[in-house]
C-alpha cells in the first residue's frame, strides 16, 4: 500500500501552529472534525494520548506517526501535519518533529492500519529530503505529489 493513495487535499494542513505535542494532535483532530470527518474529537484525542502515553511515536528524521484505530470508522483517514518551526514532541526526541502523519483506521480493520503504519515509515526512513521539500511546499496538492514521486522512487 502507498500513503498517497489514501491522502486528500484537504487533510493535509501546510502549517500547523501548535507547539506541543497535545496541542499538534487536538489540532489536527479538530479540522477533521470541522470538515465532518469525524464526530467525536475529544474521544480520539483521548485515544490518540494514550496511545503516547504507551510510547512515543516519533520514529525520527524529524516525523511522528501518531495513530489509533476508531470503532465504526467507514475508511481510514490520514492526515499530513507540518510545521515550519518543529515541535518538541518527546522528551527523549534530540530532533524537533516537522511532519506528524496522523492515521485513523477503522477498529474492524487491524490488516490496513499495519500497512498504511508500514507505509508512512517506510517513506520517512528511505526519503532523504523529504522534509525540506514538504515544508517548502505551497500547496496540499504538492505535499501530496512529493510524497508520490518520494514513494515512487523507493520502489
Amino acid at each position: 500500500m502507498k500513503l498517497s493513495s489514501v491522502l486528500r487535499p484537504e487533510f493535509v494542513k501546510i502549517d500547523c501552529n501548535a507547539e506541543s505535542k497535545e496541542a499538534l494532535l487536538s489540532e489536527m483532530v479538530h479540522d477533521l472534525q470541522a470538515q465532518g470527518a469525524i464526530n467525536n474529537d475529544r474521544a480520539i484525542i483521548a485515544k490518540l494520548l494514550e496511545r503516547e502515553n504507551m510510547g512515543s511515536t516519533s520514529i525520527g528524521h524529524h516525523a511522528a506517526v501518531p495513530h489509533t484505530k476508531i470503532r465504526g470508522l467507514a475508511s481510514p483517514i490520514v492526515y499530513i501535519g507540518l510545521s515550519r518551526k518543529g515541535i518538541c514532541y518527546s522528551e527523549q526526541d534530540k530532533e524537533r518533529v516537522h511532519l506528524a502523519i496522523l492515521i485513523l483506521s477503522p477498529r474492524e480493520s487491524p490488516i490496513v492500519h499495519l500497512q498504511i503504519l508500514a507505509a508512512a515509515a517506510s517513506l520517512v526512513k528511505h526519503s532523504r529530503n523529504l522534509i525540506r521539500e514538504l515544508l517548502n511546499a505551497g500547496k496540499r496538492e504538492a505535499v501530496i505529489e512529493i510524497i508520490r514521486r518520494n514513494e515512487n522512487k523507493n520502489d
